[in-house]
């Protein structure tokens, strides 16, 4: 069903796990020295909507929508739950939550390198999470992404020793459900792998050996993520009236991206502190140029907020197939957004937000800069070329590849640094796999070469589609200009 005829890599890990413990702790250690050092930041866009529900729900005891969007309930019950207990300090206690959970990802990430590749892999991929500063930095902002990961690796990690066990063994359902548990947790967190469980779940029926055990895993998998989101389910009916598991993003996703006016959030909040409006002005205009004239509005007269963006998505998808051409040229830009060289940290200090901490002074502002655009660059490429040219078990290629499709599927809607937040640590472990082993060109020559050939051109191209915004994005934050 899944084609590959990869063999599974069933070999057990034999290094010791202090190693592992240790990188774990180092890299936790330099997350805390920068929440240290970074000071208090200011709220950036989506981070001021969950303290305001968060306040809120701690100041008058219900979670509300904020209006535009249906967000899980989890970050901001947490972030309630902070405030509650630590007031004004709450928001610094939730960060150092987000410091310590990060070991989970750093640990999870590390037994899926050495499950896939070896030790050495695994020791490798640790270094590169303890360094990644695009991801270290998220610890010290508020956005769901930290907690998130600290699920949903742990998650893919339990659902890849599943996979690789295609026959009835001692243990799989205990991994079975761990997987839904962690799985169905991180949704609670952001909603986006939704769908994501039925695809594994396909996957896990795909690659067992006999059909009736795979049904019974999908079956188990699935029964467990719907018993825990449940819960939130019936709550959302309870309060709209309308089926929402845990929470509905679409139809603002669509009115921003499936819409006359190109947005892109890596770059839009400068528009709100210059007149000049990045996105329209810098961005290559064969990729964005659209009839504003056709540009749509929200749906604002529904009260109902399940109802007014299931109205916006369908605005959104009678936009784009008004506009076929505009639909193709803007989903190319979209991926490109996704995969430049940008990060939270790059905008942030863009924005000025590091100007009054030990970050902010020009020597060490230029070397995380160039750190932080290195990472990516780096990164993105290898992890790819990991996955094509040494990846060589088959559950973990098809694992891999689901989820790195699935978000790049998902981000030709809307597309920014942040939504390359969830594939990172398997693009850790591929990059890992690659500088420990190399390529793997074992009777593939011409395929392996060929296929790192068109990724590689593939990733010019599109980093070229995006060069105009990276360059002034990277300029704005080794200036120091806001």
């Amino acid at each position: 069903m899944f084609g590959s005829a990869l063999p599974s890599n069933l070999e057990k890990p034999r290094g010791s796990p202090r190693t592992l413990a240790v990188i774990c702790a180092v890299g936790v250690a330099i997350r805390l020295a920068l929440l240290l050092v970074a000071g208090e930041l200011e709220l950036q866009s989506d981070e001021a909507n969950y303290a305001y529900l968060a306040l809120v729900w701690e100041r008058f005891g219900f979670y509300s929508d904020s209006y535009r969007f249906i967000w899980p309930p989890g970050f901001v019950w947490l972030m309630t739950l902070a405030l509650r207990w630590f007031g004004s300090d709450g928001l610094f206690a939730l960060k150092l939550l987000q410091v310590a959970a990060s070991a989970s990802t750093g640990w999870y990430l590390m037994q899926i390198a050495r499950r896939l590749f070896c030790d050495r892999a695994a020791h490798i991929a640790g270094a590169i999470w303890c360094v990644y500063l695009p991801l270290v930095a998220y610890t010290h902002y508020l956005w769901p992404e930290p907690l998130f990961l600290a699920l949903f690796t742990p998650a893919l990690y339990h659902t890849l020793r599943v996979l690789q066990r295609p026959e009835r063994a001692p243990g799989i359902d205990r991994h079975l459900i761990s997987a839904g548990v962690l799985f169905a947790l991180a949704l609670y967190l952001k909603e986006s792998p939704l769908y994501l469980v039925g695809l594994l779940a396909l996957a896990l029926v795909g690659l067992a050996q006999v059909r009736a055990e795979g049904l019974r895993r999908a079956g188990l998998f699935l029964l467990v993520v719907s018993a825990c989101i449940a819960p939130w389910t019936l709550h959302n009916f309870e309060v709209y009236g309308r089926f929402v598991p845990l929470g509905s993003t679409l139809g603002e996703n669509c009115f921003n991206g499936l819409n006359a006016r190109y947005k892109n959030y890596d770059i839009k909040p400068f528009s709100w502190h210059r007149e000049l409006d990045l996105p329209a002005d810098l961005s290559r205009s064969w990729f964005v140029d659209s009839d504003l004239e056709a540009e749509w509005k929200r749906a604002e007269e529904l009260r109902n907020t399940p109802d007014r963006l299931a109205e916006n998505t369908r605005r959104g998808l009678a936009f784009a197939g008004a506009h076929p051409g505009w639909l193709v040229r803007s989903r190319v830009k979209k991926l490109a957004d996704l995969l430049a060289p940008t990060s939270f940290f790059i905008r942030h200090t863009a924005l000025g937000h590091y100007r009054d901490s030990p970050l902010g002074g020009s020597l060490i502002r230029h070397l995380l800069v160039a750190w932080a655009l290195c990472c990516p660059l780096v990164l993105i490429p290898l992890g790819l070329a990991g996955l094509l040219g040494t990846l060589r078990d088959r559950a973990g290629f098809t694992l891999s590849t689901l989820v790195l499709s699935y978000f790049a599927l998902t981000s030709l809607l809307v597309a920014m640094s942040r939504f390359r937040v969830p594939v990172l640590p398997l693009l850790i472990v591929l990059a890992a796999g690659l500088l420990a082993r190399g390529l793997d060109l074992a009777g593939r020559r011409v395929r392996v070469l060929a296929s790192l050939a068109l990724l590689g051109v593939g990733l010019l191209f599109l980093f070229w589609v995006d060069l105009p915004e990276t360059l002034t994005l990277v300029r704005l934050a080794w200036e120091g200009a806001l």
